[in-house]
């Protein structure tokens, strides 16, 4: 420090004594000018100094304290300050000024202020040496000086004085809130490359969290991975990359689940009920409507765990040390018992009162029952409240008081259970409590067998992730989606109106409202009760009373109920087949034909039950060591899986024996299958002796099911068999027990199945150039309307007339002087030409050369002839008729075909070019159309001809086929999918030909550059030619191409399925952002993926949705 430096001046102006003493003071307090001193605030200023000499250790510190004592350390201050900036100012002037003094004189005139004038150069000599540039961290206005002057400002809060005594203790500095501020490092990159504020946010937190946790079990563990482990608070588990794939997949992006769909390998196509409609790869569909639910796995876990007092209901839940750690790990509480304090439940869950009344439908949402209806209540427990009173006989759950607190009665630990399931599952839904436990509860009995026990499983998410899908797509609530499995609610609670009233009582056009009382109606308008029912559902559904519309739907459920009533079950079929028609924006009938498309008559009883209750397969695995022994039972399950039943085996039920527990002589042989500690149990009687390594069948066997459920059984993790032989003194006394497993099939169909495969129908024929009723023509010979009788005739007489005028006649064939010795007709009549003058169908396919078939069946017939016993005067011959023949018969095949696509252009605008194809694609001939036409009785038999025909030509132009393209497919059905039959008109092949106009105006090319990619891919040409060539034709890049012609079976794509595949691959990673790679890694995602994979995908979508 400088001896004469202005501090040491301004010390000694105060008159201490111990001038070098304070100047050393000074410097260890880090003041060394007096502009260090006019950098702090006063306040700090004065405690730095009262700080240094409070507690003095020696005879000098104590000298120092009597100097500072008399000195006002806020005057020193001010004077400090007062220097600093006179200091600052002057060399401020003497940079500005240069130091030259003025002339006193100038020059006159405009040359005089050249070099002299008061110019800004003149009066401000500025060093711009010493000038930084306008983007530069170092200038006055750039972020780091904002930043710096942030940084003190704070630092200057932080020192500010303050009347509170413990104010200033209690503040949290900047160095405890932003450690790394300190440390900075200022650079041209760390200051203008942007940083999102939440990633700073997480930065810091994830540092404190990692420092908290390296005094726990977790230390070596990952924040994510103790955030998705936890369960407690109930915002826990958080899986950080599922959660970045729900976000970046929000909005009108596709949300994970609904990527595996619209990317499905197979299609709902094929009038197949067990259609694998949502499978990717080697991902099912179940994995993707549990994508689809919105929850992460652990989430689902924690869901679906089954309660430790079910799964082991002798132990007494609340005496293992497992309980407790249970409840913690859960709600944050050693004990259940302390739950049933509401303030305590309150404050471990985040609930409010009003919620905790909506939890247990108490209050104000107590439940009450539709005025209108009559019938039994339906339900035992609080409606509302169903899933967390669960299905104990005990009373329901309430709130009562004690003093000034508030308990919830008959709360056990299975219910508090589920109260904290119910409220996480609420959060992570976002639906009330009321309509979600309605929802829950329904899919609970629409499943099969009736999940009794209602405990949710991953059908119930699955579920959930089809209402999920359909909510988003069509606003479908929670209450709907519950009565399109189950049945409509007469409930409500509160003050709302049942779901009943709201859909079969808001109309106010009746004095009297539409009653539940379970009395009989008939789809019969003239009876007047059934008239009176009719009309309220007619005006409150939308529907008219027609054939076709209101009355199919209750022809429908009449069909596959029974008789009509007016309860629950017969409004609810109704409902669910209106609901289900409008939600697709078609009408009843349109909805029964697509059930018909997809499956028939199981779809069609799903649509109008809710449930198809085909056969379902029981596979129980027994074994003990080396021996084994598996049972398939094939049975057809009761709907109300609690009672006891005894049920038959139905056909492919069998038993494979790899054990020698079924030797002779002690048959016949039982099997009984039970869990611990349970009496639900089911057995088998009447089994045969079977040897080692044989296969038996079980066919016509009873199996007994005892309650409470074979649900019951079916959830159990652990099973015991027992094998038991029948004597005539009962069981052997040396029956054996091994440990078994039992698993069911889930069923062929269920309503979710449907509703997704007709969500992708109604959406194809929505971008498509189809229809439902045109489809209907095309695939419904029988009842096909179009082209109608009266329409059709003038067209079937003319072509009657010229069929005649058309064919060969006899005087045609003598004109051609042959030789007269043969009979031609009869010769001809073999292969070329009936005995009407009609051509026969010699060449059926569409690219036969048409001359050289004549020249081959000519030589057939004309060769084997002996015209002449000259050799060479027969040969003449013989060349000299073939020639004559084929000019006849090629003019008059002409002729015939001309008139067949003359009338297809007439009744169907059909281009002439293509009547052949159309011909032979209907599985007709011309020869065949014709042979009707010019019979004398040709109106009862060519309408029946001439449909297929012009079901077909009408198909060809509705979707824009031109001979090339038809008569390409018509010669390689397989090239346009995957196939060994000749192309038909089915649902299938008109989705790909559409399919393959999309290609062709979505991608701006040419129809020849598809079908030449096509032959290329049929014939030899390799992989990486081929991805090429696509690539280019969809306009995208080889790379991704290539990345999905990998995944298919030949790795090219061969066939249109192939290209339309990957068309949707393209269609999907353009409306996700996504490349091909990632799309296939987000499909591919399911409950047992590594955390790694999840960790790909939530990086890849976050980068797409940038």
């Amino acid at each position: 420090m400088n001896d004469n430096s202005l501090l040491k001046t301004l010390i000694e102006k105060y008159s201490l004594n111990n001038t070098v003493e304070s100047l050393a003071l000074f410097k260890k307090l880090g003041i060394t000018s007096v502009f260090d001193i006019s950098g702090l605030t006063e306040a700090d200023f004065k405690d730095r100094v009262s700080n240094a000499i409070k507690k003095p250790d020696d005879a000098l510190e104590v000298a120092l304290k009597e100097d500072f004592s008399k000195v006002r350390l806020g005057q020193l201050y001010d004077n400090a300050k007062c220097l600093a900036a006179q200091i600052s100012q002057l060399y401020r002037e003497k940079q500005s000024s240069g130091g030259t003094i003025q002339d006193h004189w100038h020059l006159h005139g405009i040359r005089g202020l050249k070099g002299h004038g008061p110019t800004y150069t003149n009066l401000f000599k500025e060093n711009w040496n010493d000038a930084c540039k306008v983007d530069s961290i170092s200038a006055i206005d750039s972020p780091v000086a904002y930043l710096r002057a942030l940084y003190r400002y704070a630092h200057q809060l932080e020192s500010s004085i303050s009347t509170d005594v413990g104010d200033k203790a209690s503040r949290i500095l900047l160095k405890d809130r932003r450690p790394d501020l300190a440390m900075l490092s200022i650079d041209q990159q760390s200051t203008f490359t942007a940083q999102p504020m939440l990633k700073i946010v997480n930065d810091i937190l994830d540092t404190n969290i990692q420092e908290a946790l390296k005094t726990t079990s977790d230390k070596r563990k990952t924040t994510y991975e103790v955030l998705a482990q936890h369960r407690y608070p109930l915002t826990l588990p958080y899986e950080f990359f599922h959660h970045q794939c729900m976000l970046g997949l929000a909005g009108k992006k596709p949300a994970l689940g609904e990527l595996n769909y619209l990317i499905s390998n197979d299609l709902p196509i094929t009038a197949s009920v067990n259609s694998p409609y949502g499978k990717v790869l080697e991902s099912t569909a179940d994995a993707a409507r549990l994508l689809m639910s919105g929850m992460g796995p652990k989430q689902q876990e924690l869901l679906t765990e089954v309660p430790r007092n079910e799964e082991q209901p002798h132990f007494p839940p609340a005496q293992h040390q497992q309980d407790n750690d249970y409840w913690i790990n859960n709600v944050g509480i050693a004990s259940f018992l302390d739950l049933k304090d509401v303030n305590t439940l309150l404050k471990r869950t985040g609930l409010h009162a009003e919620q905790l009344e909506a939890l247990i439908a108490q209050g104000k949402y107590t439940p009450r029952q539709s005025s209108h209806y009559r019938l039994p209540n339906p339900f035992t427990t609080p409606f509302g409240a169903r899933y967390v009173n669960g299905t104990a006989p005990n009373a329901s759950m309430n709130l009562s008081r004690i003093g000034k607190n508030q308990k919830i009665n008959e709360a056990n630990e299975y219910r508090i259970d589920r109260l904290h399931r119910m409220i996480r599952l609420q959060r992570w839904l976002g639906i009330p409590f009321g309509a979600l436990d309605t929802l829950i509860c329904s899919i609970f009995e629409s499943q099969h067998p009736r999940n009794t026990s209602m405990q949710p499983d991953r059908h119930t998410v699955r579920s959930l992730g089809v209402y999920r899908y359909l909510n988003r797509l069509y606003s479908v609530t929670a209450e709907e989606f519950a009565a399109l499995l189950h049945r409509v609610s007469p409930s409500a609670n509160g003050s709302d109106t049942s779901q009943l009233d709201r859909i079969f009582n808001q109309s106010r056009l009746f004095e009297k409202p539409l009653l539940l009382d379970g009395r009989q109606f008939r789809a019969d308008l003239s009876d007047p009760e059934s008239h009176s029912v009719l009309q309220h559902l007619s005006a409150n559904l939308g529907l008219p009373q027609t054939e076709d519309s209101l009355l199919l739907a209750i022809n429908n459920t009449q069909k596959y109920l029974g008789s009509l009533k007016c309860d629950l079950p017969t409004l609810s079929s109704i409902y669910r087949q209106t609901r289900i028609a409008r939600m697709f924006d078609i009408s009843i009938t349109d909805t029964m034909t697509l059930a018909n498309w997809l499956g028939g008559e199981s779809v069609r009883r799903c649509l109008v039950k809710g449930k198809d209750l085909d056969t379902s397969t029981l596979r129980i695995k027994v074994s003990h060591g080396k021996q084994h022994c598996e049972l398939v039972a094939i049975i057809q399950l009761p709907e109300d899986a609690d009672s006891s039943a005894s049920l038959r085996l139905l056909s492919g039920s069998s038993l494979t024996n790899h054990s020698t527990w079924f030797p002779e002589g002690k048959a016949p042989y039982g099997l009984k299958l039970a869990a611990n500690g349970d009496n639900a149990h089911l057995f088998i009687s009447g089994i045969p002796t079977i040897a080692e390594r044989q296969t038996h069948s079980l066919e016509g066997l009873v199996i007994n099911v005892t309650a409470p459920s074979l649900y019951r059984l079916l959830h159990r993790k652990q099973l015991v068999a027992e094998i038991t032989s029948t004597k005539s003194n009962g069981l052997d006394d040396d029956d054996i027990q091994f440990n078994a497993t039992l698993t069911h099939d889930e069923p062929s169909i269920n309503l979710m199945d449907v509703l997704m495969q007709m969500d992708w129908m109604t959406r194809w024929l929505n971008e498509s150039a189809l229809d439902i009723p045109m489809l209907r023509r095309f695939l419904v010979p029988t009842n096909s309307d179009d082209h109608s009788y009266q329409d059709l005739l003038p067209h079937l007489d003319k072509l009657h007339e010229d069929t005649k005028r058309c064919a060969v006649t006899p005087q045609e064939l003598a004109k051609l002087y042959l030789p007269e010795n043969i009979d031609w007709r009869a010769k001809l009549s073999e292969t070329l030409l009936d005995d009407k003058g009609l051509v026969k169908d010699f060449a059926p396919s569409p690219d036969d050369d048409i001359p050289g078939k004549f020249d081959a069946a000519l030589a057939i017939v004309v060769d084997a002839l002996t015209l002449d016993t000259n050799p060479d005067k027969d040969l003449k011959l013989k060349v000299d008729c073939k020639k004559k023949l084929k000019a006849l018969l090629l003019s008059a095949h002409d002729r015939q075909l001309h008139l067949m696509e003359k009338f297809l252009q007439e009744t169907s605008s059909l281009p002439m070019n293509r009547g052949k194809g159309v011909v032979i694609w209907s599985g007709s001939s011309v020869y065949r159309i014709l042979s009707a036409a010019i019979q004398d009785q040709y109106s009862l038999s060519l309408p029946q001809v001439m449909h297929p025909i012009l079901r077909h030509a009408e198909a060809s132009v509705q979707l824009r086929l031109s001979n090339k393209t038809l008569c390409l497919f018509l010669k390689h059905p397989e090239w346009l999918r995957k196939t060994t039959s000749p192309l038909r008109m089915t649902i299938d092949s008109l989705y790909f030909l559409d399919r393959f106009n999309h290609c062709i105006d979505t991608n701006y090319v040419s129809e020849e550059s598809v079908l030449s990619y096509l032959e290329l891919a049929n014939d030899s040409a390799s992989a990486t030619t081929l991805n090429s060539l696509l690539a280019r034709l969809l306009n995208w890049t080889t790379a991704e191409v290539t990345e999905l012609s990998a995944k298919l079976e030949s790795g090219k794509a061969q066939t249109l399925q192939a290209i339309d595949w990957i068309m949707r691959c393209q269609n999907t990673c353009k409306s996700t952002g996504l490349s091909a790679q990632a799309l296939l890694k987000a499909t591919a995602l399911s409950n047992e993926s590594p955390e790694n994979a999840w960790k790909t995908v939530g990086e890849a979508v976050m980068a797409a949705s940038l």
